[in-house]
């Protein structure tokens, strides 16, 4: 059932992402990130935390043709196995994340292939 849910809202937001660029001053993006801890043993008990996958998801709405307001939101499921002598203990953590900022597009020729530009954010 979550995997039917997952698969639903992620064509939804490619649908409304695919919409929502037919105008020029908006962008939507999707990304998938990972995390990719490593096990950890100290004081007779060995940490082991899971590799897994989440998304971030953005909105950069362009202010005029050089200046753009920027906000996303991650998520990510961490899991976190602790095994000791006195037993064994599992933790689960869902982990968000939103940063918001400004881009600024720096000035280019034509004929180069790629848009430099600088970014600022802050978030939590």
């Amino acid at each position: 059932m979550r995997h039917r849910a997952l698969i639903l809202v992620s064509l939804t937001l490619l649908l409304v992402g695919a919409a929502a660029a037919q105008e020029i001053r908006s962008e939507i993006s999707i990304q998938g990130t990972g995390f990719f801890p490593k096990d950890e043993t100290g004081n007779n008990t060995l940490q082991r935390s899971t590799q897994t996958g989440g998304f971030l998801l953005g909105y950069r709405y362009h202010i005029n043709r050089w200046l753009a307001a920027e906000g996303v939101y991650g998520y990510n499921r961490n899991t976190q196995e602790y095994f000791a002598p006195a037993g064994f203990s599992r933790v689960q953590a869902n982990v968000h994340q939103a940063t918001g900022g400004f881009v600024v597009s720096l000035p280019t020729p034509a004929t180069l292939r790629f848009s430099p530009y600088l970014l600022a954010e802050g978030g939590a």
